[in-house]
């Protein structure tokens, strides 16, 4: 009776260990299936797809002897930074207008951003478009004007979805955990012997 009582803590003991070893393995391959792929030290993922930087937005420059100007290209609008090129201080009292292609449109100047904005679904449409676009602009200030030209390079950003995912992005360990359900099962079974075995 004695020897029996033994062996059965003996084997408690060791599924209970099992159980546990079971149950971080379980815990770290569920966590590493619930995630898209490797992170880095920023949360980037570190997967076989192509890296995109998201934060990146297309940019043209241009300048003359009288003026200076920064374009970025957001989805639904196109901001305009124009300067004085001697000074570097901001023209807030111009006006511009943007030719591309066969396409015109006026920049409208806004006091909140301290910036020129272009709304026109049209021109956007053509600018967004990947490729090389070129860019002119008619700039008109007081009594001086000129005429600015730039070039935008727009890039179209790969897709997001499902298909770029890990294809195991939503699977669950199922054999893991079937796993973990016998030792479990199997350790009661033992404890219970055991409570039996001393009453």
């Amino acid at each position: 009776m004695y020897f029996n009582l033994v062996l059965l803590r003996t084997m408690q003991r060791a599924l209970s260990s099992m159980l546990l070893i079971v149950l971080i393995f379980l815990f770290n391959s569920f966590s590493a299936y619930a995630s898209p792929g490797a992170h880095g030290p920023n949360g980037e993922h570190l997967n076989t797809q192509p890296k995109v930087d998201v934060s990146s937005i297309p940019t043209f420059e241009s300048a003359t002897e009288s003026f200076e100007l920064v374009g970025l290209l957001y989805d639904h609008q196109l901001v305009i930074y124009l300067h004085d090129f001697k000074s570097n201080v901001p023209v807030t009292n111009a006006s511009i207008e943007l030719e591309v292609e066969n396409l015109s449109a006026s920049m409208v100047y806004s006091m909140q951003r301290s910036a020129y904005i272009l709304n026109d679904e049209a021109v956007l449409s053509t600018l967004i478009r990947a490729g090389t676009h070129e860019i002119v602009l008619t700039v008109l200030a007081d009594n001086r004007g000129d005429l600015l030209t730039a070039s935008l390079e727009t890039v179209v950003k790969p897709r997001s979805d499902a298909t770029q995912r890990s294809p195991h992005h939503h699977e669950f360990p199922w054999l893991i955990a079937a796993m973990c359900l016998l030792v479990f099962v199997a350790g009661y079974m033992f404890g219970r012997q055991s409570k039996e075995s001393k009453s």
